[in-house]
């Protein structure tokens, strides 16, 4: 059964946003999926997250918002890793309450299509949990492919994850559909 992605856009921040950005920085199940530590923000420390987030060239942060309400679902953060291969890495964090309902579809092929358009972007590269599941069907489904697998602590003390790198080679050509 094929589902069609709901429709998303990538769009700048907006104070309505740090609400919920408050809540998914703060949410230690969601951090943990992303490799990522919670280490308690305050708005304070969210609006100097964002502010770190946003400046300087090779540096994209955006709020995935539902087309229709503009009601945020998530964010997406990516960085020029390689400017001789136009290369980028990135992630990309939906609320629990998205997950699993075609948003992350629909935010990849935005943001390939965005990366590629605005940037130049030929290569794009991730890391994931190897145990998301869901995130790596999502990936392979869109023709990312695992190079690499490693261990990394994420929470002191924790044992270590494993850690599935992947990446996709794309144009500005391709059709993102």
């Amino acid at each position: 059964m094929t589902t069609k992605a709901p429709p998303v856009k990538l769009r700048d921040w907006r104070e309505t946003d740090l609400p919920l950005l408050m809540d998914m920085r703060n949410n230690v199940a969601l951090q943990a999926q992303l490799l990522s530590v919670v280490r308690g923000s305050d708005e304070a420390a969210v609006r100097a997250w964002l502010t770190r987030r946003t400046e300087g060239p090779g540096r994209i942060f955006r709020v995935i918002a539902e087309t229709g309400t503009n009601a945020p679902v998530g964010y997406l953060q990516a960085d020029l890793a390689d400017e001789r291969l136009d290369g980028w890495s990135f992630g990309i964090c939906l609320d629990e309450r998205f997950q699993g309902a075609g948003y992350g579809t629909a935010v990849l092929i935005a943001l390939e299509r965005d990366l590629a358009d605005k940037f130049g972007a030929r290569h794009l590269k991730l890391e994931v949990d190897s145990s998301n599941d869901k995130a790596i069907r999502c990936y392979r489904r869109l023709g990312y492919a695992e190079y690499g697998t490693v261990a990394r602590e994420v929470t002191p003390g924790d044992a270590p994850r494993m850690v599935l790198s992947m990446a996709k080679q794309i144009d500005r050509q391709e059709d993102h559909r």
